[in-house]
């Protein structure tokens, strides 16, 4: 299911209100033991994005830059989640990461001559999916620091869509006539790397509140397509879960036949986590 981004937030403020009535001082660093535990995750991130793009000899082509009010406005849909599972020492964790970037779209006419005109409708929109998934291993445990050593893989996928509508009217001894036609383009880059990082969170003092971190980092297997992500802020832990607003930045390389493309996302993200 894909969220508007006007309603995440909204969602996110009611778990924390209702959370504060009724939370005892809960810990908010896990216990390990021989049970199983599981963790659905649910947030809203609103990154800045910069874009490089180089050719296949390496030459640097241009760059597109676009701030969070920008990706915010034009966002047509998003979907954030993650989901964790342990057992003992050793887990399982998985993160999505799904939005659509409208690029808008431009009407035009052109007049040939005074009996001929050309109207042409662009559109256009871009979609990019990250999918992470990991081992996990339990490396420090103690009564105010977590941490788990991850291995995993991380898979990216961008499409770029375009559609173009033009329609040719002419108009000869008082009769009018026209002609129209469809196009429709789309491009798809994937990237598939291995990652390696570490995960967990840090108890402020004896208290519910917290200081959650990430960082992973990974190349392709042909030594190609970079990728790294990290995720650092504050938390506050309830018996039911957690509530978190941290800063997330996410950096990959997307490669191909037309040359290469670098994106850095950065910015906000406030999320909410249910323990089960």
């Amino acid at each position: 299911m894909l969220i508007r981004p006007t309603v995440l937030p909204a969602l996110l403020a009611s778990a924390l209100t209702s959370g504060v009535a009724c939370a005892q001082t809960a810990n908010p660093v896990p216990t390990v033991d021989d049970a199983w535990r599981f963790s659905v995750g649910v947030s809203a991130w609103s990154p800045a994005t910069n874009t490089s793009t180089f050719s296949t000899n390496n030459a640097y082509v241009g760059s597109t830059q676009s701030t969070v009010v920008d990706n915010i406005n034009n966002t047509g849909g998003f979907g954030m989640f993650n989901a964790e599972a342990h057992k003992g020492s050793w887990g399982l964790m998985a993160d999505f990461v799904y939005w659509q970037i409208n690029d808008g779209v431009a009407n035009s006419t052109t007049y040939i001559n005074r009996h001929t005109s050309v109207y042409a409708s662009e559109g256009a929109y871009t979609t990019q999916s990250m999918y992470t998934a990991a081992g996990t291993y339990t490396v420090l445990n103690m009564n105010s620091l977590y941490a788990d050593a991850l291995f995993g893989v991380r898979y990216v996928s961008s499409t770029t869509s375009a559609s173009v509508t033009s329609v040719i009217t002419s108009t000869s001894r008082g009769q009018t006539q026209q002609s129209s036609a469809t196009g429709y383009y789309a491009a798809v880059s994937t990237s598939t790397s291995p990652i390696i990082g570490m995960k967990g969170r840090y108890r402020i003092g004896e208290s519910a509140w917290f200081m959650p971190f990430y960082a992973d980092i990974g190349q392709g297997l042909s030594g190609e397509n970079l990728t790294w992500q990290t995720v650092a802020g504050f938390g506050r832990a309830f018996s039911w879960g957690d509530v978190s607003l941290t800063y997330r930045a996410m950096y990959f390389e997307l490669g191909g036949a037309g040359g290469l493309t670098k994106y850095s996302n950065y910015g906000p993200q406030l999320g909410a986590t249910f323990n089960f």
